[in-house]
């Protein structure tokens, strides 16, 4: 190989090495995860009724920021999967789904986002998605007390607009708590669900 041709393959591959950047979350942003992926969550609802979420693991990957772009961006995610109670079974047979219960990722623009993707027994948390973490860490924290315990961390979420507040299953509000997760939420109807018991499994 002539002297020539050798920099020319030494500069393709400095290109393609360099002109994809990645962008990782920080320490402080996995802070925002309070769970292992190994827990089980029981609540109870007002009404005397009860459902549980299984945490089934986590997934730590890169994502291209456009899949189409010749050197795209790889932007970090940190997923918590679960199993967890359909809001809308056929027939009103209970039946659990599998899918992403909380992502946490980083985005082109050098923010962090959490999206929170809900669900149990006839609810159903609407906008969870893309809610910047620079802003909920100015949120004011409230407390809550629980026949658990008492949180002094507690963030209110709301869904951010009320497209599909006409259905049966709409949370209307989420109690998340910075050091433990979710808590309690309240639905449209007024029956609301808090946590009675985690544990690992």
């Amino acid at each position: 190989m002539n002297k020539l041709k050798f920099t020319q393959y030494l500069i393709i591959i400095l290109l393609l090495t360099s002109c994809g950047k990645s962008i990782k979350l920080s320490e402080d942003d996995l802070k925002w995860i309070p769970y292992k992926g190994n827990e089980t969550l029981i609540f109870n609802s007002s009404t005397g009724d009860a459902d549980t979420i299984f945490l089934t693991g986590t997934d730590q990957r890169f994502n291209p920021s456009d899949p189409l772009d010749v050197f795209p961006t790889k932007l970090e995610h940190f997923t918590i999967l679960a199993k967890y109670s359909d809001p809308n079974p056929p027939s009103g047979k209970q039946r659990y789904l599998e899918g992403e219960f909380l992502d946490l990722f980083a985005s082109k623009d050098k923010l962090s986002y959490l999206s929170l993707n809900h669900m149990g027994k006839d609810a159903r948390f609407y906008g969870g998605e893309f809610m910047d973490l620079m802003d909920l860490s100015i949120v004011k924290l409230t407390s809550l007390t629980t026949q658990l315990k008492t949180y002094n961390d507690i963030i209110l979420l709301t869904p951010k607009s009320n497209e599909y507040s006409d259905r049966s299953n709409f949370i209307v509000t989420e109690y998340w708590s910075k050091s433990e997760g979710l808590i309690r939420y309240d639905k449209k109807d007024g029956e609301y669900w808090e946590l009675v018991r985690r544990y690992a499994h």
